[in-house]
């Protein structure tokens, strides 16, 4: 395997409109899509689990002194820091200093976590983890270096804090509402559980150990080294003041680092799932894959896109400045990073991460049409129908009237006028039907 000839062929030939999932003829090279977008900056890595890997920037730093961007750049790494850091509390769980189903108030010290009307909330490590825990909806926008609070009043909403009070809202365990004030309150709670500063604490458990030399969540860390520092730039290209801003919400967008060091990451959560990792369990590492709300798209820590020949993990981040991704697809073993200096970065990643998926999509037998026929219950009150007519799948589903599906290569099937997208996965005991919105999949079972 040739990760810089693939790679410098693909970024070569990007797609720019990318919500087929398919390559168009319309394409354009990289540093095309970044004067298009006015992305200053963007950082590429790419690696397998047998210890390749191709890493490479494009454009410059921003700020006064401008530089190069390198591998060596390093970049707001967003929310993939709740990435890192869900890593980190699954160490400790593995160690038995946390456990995954025990009430946040077992650990918390600092801080207790309490409802709208003042009363303790009964919320789980693994809620956190998912945010299925119902905390306030909060996006952290950061501060300007002489104003950040700390994180105790970040949770209080008090001092210089701009964000509300971190509260109980929703009925925890009910539903997936993504926050960072989940990842605000596990900051907290292994610092206190542990006695150690959060961003000690995940450079001993996770950065060292997967030498991840280039990366930090201490807020310190652009400071003392900053011709290494990508600068952040709003939309539009104007640049952030003073650089970049400070996350005291360090767990949930306050790490620092490049594209090779996140791979890092992600090919060891590969690994770990794969039980070759002498740092994390199968078991823990599958549940970080597992979405924790049936049909999510989300399980401890990661965003997940089960699609069968299709799968990757990992996460995607956006602060004031920067956007990123970072994805393992472990059916091919190979993950990609991809890091960029401006908000208007996200079009280009997206186009990164279409040509990823293409390349490490891993071919799916179509099921023979005859043996899915029938019905198939996706809830008692919504049956969908089956049925061949001349050769073709016909789909019909509570009381509309029956369509004729699309067939792909890859063993889907598509809705013709709606954003729905079949497949049929064996079982023991016959197939199972998987319908896909709007990102989400559901399972259906044979009747």
């Amino acid at each position: 395997m040739d990760l810089s000839a693939d790679w410098v062929s693909l970024l070569g030939h990007l797609d720019r409109n990318v919500s087929s999932g398919r390559l168009s003829p319309d394409t354009a090279t990289v540093t095309d899509l970044m004067s298009s977008y006015r992305v200053p900056g963007v950082s590429i890595a790419v690696g397998h689990v047998s210890g390749q890997v191709w890493a490479t920037g494009y454009g410059v730093t921003g700020g006064e002194t401008s530089t190069p961007v390198t591998a060596g750049t390093a970049f707001a790494a967003c929310s993939i820091s709740k990435h890192v850091a869900a890593f980190g509390a699954l160490l400790l769980v593995q160690e038995g200093v946390l456990d995954l189903d025990t009430d946040v108030d077992t650990y918390l010290t600092s801080w207790q976590l309490l409802d709208r009307a003042g009363r303790q909330s009964r919320v789980t490590v693994r809620q956190l983890l998912a945010h299925t825990a119902g905390l306030s909806d909060t996006w952290y926008r950061g501060y300007a270096a002489d104003r950040a609070p700390s994180l105790v009043q970040v949770l209080e909403g008090s001092g210089l804090t701009t964000t509300p009070p971190v509260r109980a809202t929703l009925l925890p365990g009910s539903r997936f509402r993504y926050s960072g004030s989940h990842y605000s309150v596990l900051q907290q709670l292994v610092a206190d559980a542990t006695g150690t500063p959060f961003e000690d604490l995940m450079r001993t458990l996770v950065l060292r150990p997967l030498a991840m030399a280039d990366s930090s969540f201490d807020r310190r860390f652009p400071h003392q080294r900053p011709q290494l520092v990508a600068r952040g730039h709003h939309v539009g290209g104007t640049r952030v003041p003073g650089g970049w801003r400070v996350q005291p919400e360090a767990a949930a967008a306050g790490l620092w680092s490049t594209p090779s060091d996140l791979l890092r990451l992600d090919l060891e959560i590969a690994r770990a799932a794969a039980g070759d990792s002498t740092l994390l369990g199968r078991d823990l590492a599958t549940e970080m894959w597992t979405p924790q709300i049936a049909g999510g798209g989300y399980g401890l820590g990661t965003e997940i896109d089960d699609r069968a020949g299709r799968r990757r993990f990992g996460h995607t981040g956006l602060n004031v400045g920067y956007t990123c991704f970072s994805y393992v697809w472990p059916d091919s073993g190979t993950a990609v990073a991809a890091m960029t200096n401006s908000e208007d970065g996200w079009e280009l990643l997206t186009s990164i991460r279409a040509a990823a998926d293409r390349r490490y999509a891993t071919d799916v037998p179509a099921a023979p049409l005859g043996d899915v026929t029938g019905r198939y219950l996706l809830r008692d009150d919504c049956p969908i129908d089956i049925a061949v007519t001349d050769g073709r799948l016909t789909f019909a589903a509570a009381g509309q009237p029956p369509v004729v599906l699309l067939a792909e290569p890859d063993g889907r099937h598509l809705h013709p006028g709606l954003d729905l997208e079949v497949r049929f996965r064996e079982s023991d005991d016959g197939y199972v039907l998987e319908l896909r919105q709007e990102g989400v999949t559901q399972t259906a079972r044979s009747q």
